[in-house]
């Protein structure tokens, strides 16, 4: 919701042109394992709650952290995410049309709305804060070549796979 006060406040046509775009379609969105839902109602307000599967669902995205701090850092576009399968977009072909319009809108008001930066670096920061003790279990292992995702963090740190401490 922030993200959405924000650019109503800076850019109000923009998120004019966002609920024209959008209408009444409900979006499930999954970022980890979050999810929720978002829709405008009829006076404009944006809704997001928890997802219940219990309404009718125009489309649905899904990503992990890790793909949305490379888009944010600009190490990743969004065409590059959806093609390397690290953003997920379901739905009928006008609603995924919509959804990357709506999405279109904000990554357009982003680089001209100092709230919305606020935004996203107060997220870089707190993403970034949880993984750094997943993170750190690699930071001097000489046998891992590349930094290592999140997701893939979790899955090692799962299966116990992890490097001990004294290696």
């Amino acid at each position: 919701m922030a993200l959405i006060d924000a650019l109503s406040d800076a850019h109000p046509s923009m998120l004019a042109r966002m609920r024209v775009i959008v209408e009444a379609r409900r979006a499930h969105i999954i970022l980890d394992d979050e999810a929720v839902e978002v829709s405008f109602d009829q006076d404009g307000r944006l809704h997001v709650q928890p997802a219940s599967g219990k309404h009718v669902i125009s489309g649905m995205g899904a990503t992990d952290t890790a793909t949305v701090l490379k888009l944010l850092d600009g190490h990743l576009e969004v065409s590059g995410a959806v093609l390397g399968d690290r953003l997920r977009v379901y739905g009928k072909d006008d609603d995924i049309m919509r959804m990357f319009m709506a999405i279109g809108i904000l990554l357009d008001a982003s680089p001209r709305t100092p709230a919305l930066q606020e935004l996203a670096a107060r997220f870089i920061s707190d993403r970034r804060v949880r993984f750094a003790s997943l993170a750190s279990d690699f930071r001097h292992v000489s046998w891992y070549p590349f930094s290592p995702e999140p997701d893939e963090l979790r899955l090692l740190k799962k299966l116990d796979l992890l490097p001990d401490e004294t290696s």
